[in-house]
């Protein structure tokens, strides 16, 4: 994702007649938006729930329809290589939720 800067002149808003509440909205909006993709980053905290909250979702799975074991082990194993390939934990994060998502759809 690519972070631009955003640049508020406030004498720029007075002349062109915007009011202090638009001024204050603009300026949390730019700060949000600064703030966000640290904020969504994702955590080792997180990547150990989302691997736990998959191997409980196709445990889950293959209890009610043992014929899945081997499509899931197949999945499960291509979450592990994207974990082997990267370092980048948003990535990884990427790959179990995607996973989780097929899970819960199959249920």
């Amino acid at each position: 994702m690519i972070s631009l800067p955003i640049y508020i002149g406030v004498g720029h808003f007075r002349r062109q007649g915007f009011s202090s509440a638009m001024r204050r909205t603009l300026l949390a909006l730019s700060l949000l938006l600064a703030a966000t993709p640290a904020a969504l980053a994702c955590t080792e905290d997180e990547l150990q729930a989302k691997s736990i909250q998959l191997s409980d979702l196709v445990k889950a799975i293959v209890a009610k329809d043992p014929s899945q074991a081997d499509a899931w082990r197949q999945k499960q194993i291509a979450v592990d290589r994207t974990a082997e390939q990267t370092t980048n934990l948003d990535d990884i994060c990427a790959a179990y939720d995607k996973a989780i998502a097929e899970a819960k759809s199959g249920q």
